[in-house]
């Protein structure tokens, strides 16, 4: 019970956070650089080599810039066949926001999902960090996750060569980079999502 609470918690958060800080129609340089790769898919390969990740070194990776509109772009992972990661990049008023959608096969949410953070980088960076954010911190509290606390994503574009994701806390490395060169085919729409709209 105690542990529901804290979700209900992080969940009247998120929303009132969201309610708070609605997306500006100005998009910030980096969603205005992923602009010309929208409706397209990339294959990725890890940059790190943490233990923990072996099996993921293992599966194809690709991003697919799947929906693009006015201060958003939605960016599902996917894992070979697993398809229940997207990243979603919001602009705020106070910055750039990422948040990770994760779904089950069915379409719904997983219970750690819209987890992220929100920058104070310069809105003109290429690379962009997100610690997390309070909403997150309830939400790792909760489901006994308390090293995700440390938690900083970031995305760094490099136009024409690569986009790298890279998760960083003390003790925990992760980073995948895209070839932004050579398109690949499309991959089957994330879990929770009809079919894929680059518009």
């Amino acid at each position: 019970m105690h542990n529901i609470a804290k979700l209900m918690t992080a969940a009247s958060l998120f929303a009132s956070v969201t309610m708070m800080y609605p997306a500006s129609a100005a998009d910030s340089v980096l969603l205005q650089a992923l602009q010309p790769y929208c409706g397209k898919a990339f294959a990725g390969k890890l940059i790190t080599n943490a233990p923990e990740d072996a099996a993921m070194a293992g599966q194809s990776l690709i991003v697919h810039v799947a929906n693009c509109r006015a201060g958003e772009v939605r960016m599902p992972f996917h894992v070979g066949e697993d398809r229940s990661r997207t990243w979603v990049l919001r602009e705020l008023p106070q910055g750039l926001q990422l948040k990770h959608d994760h779904r089950h096969q069915d379409g719904s949410h997983d219970e750690l999902t819209m987890y992220g953070g929100a920058s104070s980088d310069a809105a003109d960076a290429l690379t962009v960090r997100f610690p997390a954010d309070a909403y997150s911190k309830l939400m790792f509290e909760a489901l006994g996750r308390t090293a995700a606390l440390a938690n900083v994503w970031s995305f760094t574009l490099e136009p024409g060569q690569q986009l790298v994701y890279r998760l960083s806390r003390p003790g925990r490395e992760f980073a995948v980079a895209f070839d932004l060169s050579q398109p690949v085919p499309l991959p089957p729409p994330a879990w929770g999502v009809l079919q894929p709209n680059a518009n």
